[in-house]
């Protein structure tokens, strides 16, 4: 019986709180329209196909007006787990990549 403890009720009140008001906030973010429409992770109903939608229509506008365009997607957490974030940011902006 010594190894059995005891779950704080504090804690699973804690959590249940905290998760109530990330959906109050994440819905009023939603509901003011305070989130880019480029913002996708983390939100109701968006996944990274809706990502990659986005993209495929920008690259259609794009050439219907004659403009040399081209997309790359990748999954860098897929590519290399440790890459920094900083520095790939700031090796992106150098080149002068949107």
């Amino acid at each position: 019986m010594k190894s059995y403890r005891s779950i704080s009720p504090l804690s699973c009140i804690g959590k249940v709180i905290e998760k109530f008001f990330a959906e109050l906030l994440s819905d009023e973010a939603e509901r003011k329209t305070l989130l880019s429409n480029g913002q996708i992770g983390s939100r109701k109903r968006t996944s990274a196909i809706n990502a990659a939608a986005i993209e495929v229509d920008s690259l259609h506008a794009a050439l219907k007006v004659d403009n040399i365009t081209g997309v790359l997607l990748m999954d860098i957490k897929a590519v290399s787990p440790s890459v920094l974030r900083g520095r790939l940011i700031h090796a992106i902006n150098a080149k002068e990549i949107d």
